[in-house]
């Protein structure tokens, strides 16, 4: 005996699939709102708010707090959420800072950010602009107000305007985030770390370096200058007397370093004949500074003293 066929008719097909429809949507839409609503009681529950950061790096709080809080985009009245919260975009912006060389972001429940950065450190003022100091990559950021007042030597490159180039290609461009380019930075940064090596620091001290005109088209302007000073402590008629000897040294571009040895081991002499026929001026000070001395060592196995 054959078996019939059960045919469903199509008006209670049609009935049965929107039946489900609506049986599984309605379902759906229930789910997901329980989600959301769930996610966002999350979201409003005090307990996932970011409150506090906590920061560590090489250099002890080198940043405020409230400065990195400022390149986070967080607030006390708009904290971030832990849930919410997104750490490579947050590492992307604290690495935004002209000031931060690297920089790592991680949550800590309940309600801290972790912070480690290095902050790049200064060697020497960029001459060129106001409040701008290098580091010894070549990288330029502002100086103040983040660092202490310090002791470093200038330099001067001869460049346009920040941001922008010079007229002359071969000169860097100085930008926050790229580091100086290009021969008159190479030459300058250089130059930077022989006089910064401990066993060169220690013996004089270089206030400027100016290689602006280091590669200039005339020979006879081509040079490097270099400022420099000699501190010589004395007591005389009982009192303690500080006498500077500020000098300008003219090196070339080849031989620079060697010419800085050279002067290094013609300094000493100079201090002892110095010391011996400084006229000293009647009414003593406590500092008395003398007209600076001009030595050129540009012309080879010579150096020319202006000023004796």
């Amino acid at each position: 005996m054959k078996k019939k066929s059960v045919y469903l008719p199509l008006t209670h097909a049609l009935a049965y699939i929107l039946a489900s429809t609506f049986l599984f949507s309605g379902g759906t839409y229930a789910v997901m709102k329980n989600y959301l609503k769930n996610q966002q009681k999350i979201i409003n529950d005090p307990k996932y708010a970011l409150v506090s950061i906590v920061q560590t790096g090489p250099q002890k709080e080198a940043l405020k707090t409230e400065y990195l809080a400022e390149l986070l985009g967080a607030s006390t009245d708009r904290p971030y959420h832990a849930k919410r919260f997104n750490q490579e975009r947050a590492k992307m912006r604290l690495q935004s800072s002209p000031l931060i060389s690297k920089a790592d972001v991680k949550v800590i429940k309940p309600g801290t950010l972790y912070v480690d950065y290095t902050v790049r450190q200064p060697v020497a003022f960029l001459e060129d602009y106001k409040n701008v100091s290098i580091d010894k990559e070549g990288y330029p950021f502002p100086f103040a107000p983040f660092f202490s007042p310090k002791n470093l030597p200038s330099v001067y490159l001869g460049l346009g305007p920040f941001g922008t180039s010079s007229d002359d290609p071969e000169r860097p461009t100085a930008n926050w985030g790229i580091p100086l380019d290009g021969k008159y930075a190479e030459l300058c940064l250089d130059i930077l770390a022989i006089v910064s090596d401990s066993k060169v620091a220690d013996l004089f001290s270089v206030k400027r370096i100016d290689v602006s005109n280091a590669f200039a088209e005339s020979f006879g302007t081509r040079e490097i200058v270099i400022i420099t000073e000699d501190v010589l402590f004395k007591k005389i008629k009982g009192k303690d007397v500080q006498i500077c000897l500020p000098r300008i040294l003219r090196l070339s571009t080849k031989n620079y370093a060697q010419e800085l040895g050279n002067y290094l081991k013609l300094r000493q002499q100079l201090l002892e004949e110095e010391s011996k026929r400084i006229a000293l001026p009647e009414n003593l000070e406590s500092v008395i500074r003398f007209k600076e001395k001009i030595i050129d060592f540009r012309i080879d196995k010579l150096a020319f003293i202006e000023g004796e």
